[in-house]
């Protein structure tokens, strides 16, 4: 009977030594967490917006009921019912694909010139139908014309919505469509009708979240992109306003909802006037040097190239980073109550994506002008 009973005490003992084994290492674990936190927190104190990190990182379904209280529900694009993209060679409207720079708008991203992409602008709606006219949303479908000989690029649509007020912002990309959009091979248009967040399997297989890319890698400034080929689109009831939303202002607010690390920064100098009337994205403008588009031939619109001096202080601080540029900072925009802030070396959030490349600021005019005057001579013969 004793070693019965002796048995059974050892047991337990055992057990509580078990169960205090483990309790100590969640312990130990979460104290572990905690102080990562706090020295995170510690190194970096500023004001950040009510967001989390793992929402661009969840199913499309998951992230269009996060975004929701902010942005409305999403829209249903249909392509046959935005505006489609017109493209010109020497003023004239032309239908097909002319090749890569070979027409008078190309996009800057590689010079595409392809028709039949279309834009679309939505006031923002709740789930009831009430209006929100703080958000706008932003499709584009995309007739791809940057194939290779050995890729065939497909056909993708975007999604863009935008909070005026607190800066809220959310990126969807549609990049395997097949199944709802088509080319009608008349109008050369892209075509098609993407599915609704009613149809939860489907919106799934339609729509991607951006994961690990961060989308401000190019949409830097702010989360609308304008360049001549998406801006020679025009808006139906305003002709004079193009498609895509322009914003204006120094201090307009932006940021990602679901990306709370997501890399905001963009450079920033006093008085500067390339920055009075907008931030300045430098990856954005290395990605349109690298397509022959030069800031000193086209700002400011009413006199091209009157600020170069200050375009290339700009570039100087972009290069050499504004650590070692007296006057120049980096700074992150307004986001919701949180305004414009500037950040020193402990920001925690500094992306690969956010350093100069030198290869991508090579002057390529001239080589722009080059396939212009050549297209110029095969038109006339």
């Amino acid at each position: 009977m004793i070693n019965f009973f002796q048995g059974v005490l050892l047991a337990i003992a055992a057990t509580v030594v078990l169960i205090y084994a483990s309790t100590k290492t969640f312990y130990l674990q979460d104290q572990n967490l905690i102080s990562e936190q706090s020295s995170t927190s510690s190194q970096w104190q500023s004001c950040m917006p009510d967001n989390n990190s793992y929402g661009t990182k969840s199913t499309p379904i998951e992230y269009a009921k996060m975004i929701e209280p902010e942005l409305g529900v999403i829209p249903v694009v249909d392509c046959g019912a935005g505006v489609e993209i017109p493209i010109y060679i020497d003023g004239v409207r032309t239908l097909g694909n002319p090749g890569l720079h070979n027409c008078d708008n190309p996009s800057l991203q590689i010079g595409d010139c392809m028709s039949g992409s279309s834009l679309q602008r939505y006031q923002g709606k709740t789930a009831a139908g009430k209006s929100l006219p703080h958000v706008v949303w932003v499709s584009f479908c995309r007739h791809d014309g940057r194939d290779t000989e050995n890729f065939d690029m497909p056909n993708s649509v975007q999604l863009i919505g935008y909070n005026s007020i607190t800066g809220a912002t959310a990126f969807f990309e549609s990049g395997d469509n097949s199944p709802w959009t088509f080319t009608d091979q008349k109008t050369n248009r892209m075509l098609g009708t993407l599915p609704s967040t009613d149809e939860p399997e489907e919106f799934n297989a339609a729509y991607s979240t951006p994961q690990d890319t961060q989308c401000v890698e190019c949409h830097q400034s702010d989360p609308f992109i304008h360049n001549p080929f998406i801006d020679a689109a025009k808006l139906t009831s305003h002709p004079s306003q193009t498609a895509v939303p322009m914003l204006t202002g120094a201090n307009f607010p932006y940021y990602q909802l679901g990306g709370s690390d997501w890399d905001m920064r963009t450079i920033h100098i006093e008085g500067n006037s390339c920055l009075n009337c907008h931030r300045l994205g430098m990856k954005t403008v290395e990605e349109f040097l690298g397509d022959g588009w030069h800031p000193n031939d086209h700002m400011p619109p009413h006199a091209p190239g009157t600020q170069s001096e200050d375009f290339a202080e700009l570039l100087a601080c972009w290069n050499n980073g504004p650590e070692n540029t007296p006057g120049c900072e980096w700074i992150i925009p307004k986001a919701d109550q949180c305004e414009s802030q500037i950040v020193k070396h402990d920001y925690p959030f500094k992306a690969e994506f956010n350093k100069p490349n030198l290869a991508e600021q090579v002057d390529r005019r001239e080589e722009r002008k080059q396939l212009l005057e050549q297209r110029t001579y095969i038109l006339e013969r």
